[in-house]
């Protein structure tokens, strides 16, 4: 008795070392998943740093030509006694201000491809945790009816 007692003892002790074991390593695991996915969020992110750089730039130069364009505006239409903005300042202006719309749209977009790898990280951590606790709550039932691990040999069932 005191034998079949010290056995169930070191086989509860061993499957309990295995379990811990396995969502060790499961856990190691998902960690250097979610460790690949934020370098590589980082990467996605330092490629798209210098595009918004950029897009700022644009910005800045977009407001200093149409503010030059305003003041040749503002001159030529003094030296047509009023007349007003000709045909292709207009023109110009319509144009400056599609650029301008294009441009925002352009920063808009930017700043949804900064948020993707954010969320792309949080989004596989969260999948990554559910696999690992559906794999423990799928293993427990096996190891509480004891079809985890066959009987010894020369036990019964065997």
């Amino acid at each position: 008795m005191k034998r079949t007692v010290a056995d169930l003892a070191k086989a509860l002790l061993n499957a309990t070392l295995i379990l811990l074991a396995l969502c060790l390593f499961l856990g190691w695991k998902l960690m250097a998943a979610a460790a690949a996915v934020t370098a590589q969020a980082e990467q996605i992110a330092s490629r798209v740093a210098p595009l918004h750089t950029a897009a700022t730039g644009l910005r800045e130069d977009l407001a200093s030509l149409r503010a030059a364009l305003q003041d040749g505006q503002g001159q030529h239409g003094q030296r047509q006694d009023g007349a007003g903005l000709d045909g292709a300042d207009t023109a110009s202006a319509a144009r400056l201000g599609r650029i301008e719309e294009r441009l925002d749209q352009l920063q808009t977009n930017l700043a949804g491809v900064r948020q993707l790898p954010l969320q792309s990280a949080e989004q596989a951590g969260r999948a990554g945790a559910a696999e690992l606790a559906g794999r423990i709550i799928r293993a427990v039932p096996l190891l509480q009816d004891g079809s985890a691990c066959p009987p010894p040999p020369g036990q019964p069932g065997s």
